[in-house]
C-alpha cells in the first residue's frame, strides 16, 4: 500500500457529504496528511472556504477510510492519490481529476498512450465489425483501447475474434470487487475478468462494495476522457449513453472521430449522432451534448470514412497539443 496516512485522509475527506473532486484537487497538497491527526487535518482544509462538519463526523468518515483500505488489501485492489507521483499526469489536468483511482492489473498503461472507442449497446452488425476492426487497428500499433467494459460498441472494440487485446483499460462504475459483491452489470464483470486475464487495467473512483448506479456511470465518462488522448464515436444514438463521454471531450481539446455510416445505416437511429455530428460539426456535437457550441473546445472533428482513414487519426493524435478547459462536469 502507497502512502496509506495519506490515502486515509483524502478518503475521509472526499466522503464528506457536499466534497467533491473538484474542492479536494484545489484543497490538497503534497505536505497534507503527514501525520494521522485527521480531524485537525481535515478542520484545517476545509474550514478555510467555509465548510464545516462536527468532528464526530469528520472521525466516522476517517474510520470507513480505514475500512476501504482493509478491503483493497484483501482484494489486492492498489489505490492511487491525486498527490502520489504515480497518478497519471493527463488525468490530472481535469478540474475534477478523481482524488482516489482503485486500480486492479497492469498499472504502466497509465502512461501509455490510449484511445477511447465507445458506442451505443445496441449496435447493428456494421457497427460491431467497425469497433472491431478500429480496436484491433489501435491495439496492433500500440494503443491502449479505454472505454466502460459494456455491453456493445465496447465489448467489441477490445476484442478480435472473441480474444481480448493485451492492453485494455476498463473505467468502471462500481467497486473492483465485483466477484464477491456484484458490483457491477453481468456483461461489464465478464468483460472486466477477461481484462485482467489478457494483461489490461481496471480503474474506478468508486470504493470497494458499492454497486454501480446511473450517476456513477455518468461521472465516470470524464475518466475516460481524461485518460484519453482522442475518441471514436462507432455507433450513437442522438440521445445514447456515448453523449456523455463526449461532453467530457468536448471540455478538452482532444480529437474525436466520427464513424460515417454506410448509406444503407443512415435510416438507423442509432447512427443519428453520427450523421448529426458529421454533417454540422460543431453544431452537431452541442445538439449531441447539450454544450454550447462556443464553449467546446474540440480541436478536431474527424470523418473515418474507411479502414484508410485509421491511420491518419493516429497521426492527428500524434501530433496535438493536449489543452483542459477548466470546467467542471460534476459537482
Amino acid at each position: 500500500m502507497r502512502n496509506s496516512t495519506k490515502i486515509t485522509g483524502i478518503i475521509a475527506l472526499a466522503n464528506l457529504k457536499g466534497i467533491g473532486p473538484a474542492f479536494v484537487k484545489k484543497a490538497i497538497s503534497n505536505n497534507c496528511f503527514n501525520s494521522s491527526n485527521y480531524v485537525e487535518e481535515i478542520k484545517r482544509i476545509i474550514e478555510p472556504n467555509n465548510k464545516f462538519f462536527e468532528d464526530d463526523i469528520i472521525f466516522e468518515s476517517v474510520e470507513y477510510a480505514k475500512e476501504i483500505i482493509f478491503k483493497c488489501q484483501q482484494e489486492n485492489i492498489e489505490i492511487i492519490d491525486l498527490t502520489s507521483e504515480d497518478y497519471p499526469p493527463i488525468l490530472k489536468e481535469l478540474k475534477d481529476a478523481p482524488s482516489i483511482l482503485y486500480c486492479k492489473g497492469n498499472l504502466e498503461l497509465l502512461y501509455q498512450n490510449t484511445i477511447c472507442i465507445i458506442g451505443t449497446r445496441e449496435p447493428n452488425e456494421n457497427g460491431e465489425k467497425i469497433a472491431e476492426r478500429i480496436g484491433s487497428y489501435f491495439s496492433q500499433v500500440n494503443w491502449n483501447i479505454c472505454n466502460g467494459l459494456a455491453q456493445g460498441i465496447d465489448s467489441f472494440a477490445i476484442q478480435k475474434n472473441n480474444n481480448f487485446h493485451q492492453k485494455i483499460i476498463g473505467v468502471l462504475a462500481g467497486g473492483l470487487n465485483y466477484n464477491s459483491k456484484k458490483t457491477l452489470l453481468k456483461r461489464t464483470a465478464e468483460n472486466a475478468e477477461r481484462t485482467l486475464e489478457s494483461g489490461g487495467l481496471l480503474i474506478s473512483e468508486i470504493p470497494p462494495d458499492k454497486k454501480e448506479d446511473t450517476f456513477t456511470v455518468v461521472k465516470s465518462c470524464r475518466i475516460q476522457a481524461g485518460l484519453s488522448k482522442g475518441l471514436v464515436i462507432i455507433q450513437s444514438s442522438i440521445d445514447g449513453g456515448s453523449r456523455f463521454t463526449t461532453k467530457a471531450f468536448c471540455e478538452t481539446a482532444r480529437p474525436i472521430a466520427i464513424i460515417n455510416p454506410i448509406q444503407a445505416d443512415y435510416t438507423n437511429l442509432n447512427y443519428n449522432a453520427n450523421i448529426e455530428i458529421i454533417e454540422n460539426k460543431k453544431k452537431g456535437l452541442s445538439k449531441f451534448t447539450e454544450i454550447k457550441e462556443d464553449k467546446i473546445l474540440t480541436s478536431t472533428i474527424f470523418t473515418i470514412k474507411s479502414r484508410d482513414d485509421y491511420q491518419e487519426f493516429e497521426n492527428i493524435l500524434n501530433s496535438e497539443k493536449q489543452i483542459i478547459k477548466h470546467t467542471t462536469l460534476f459537482s
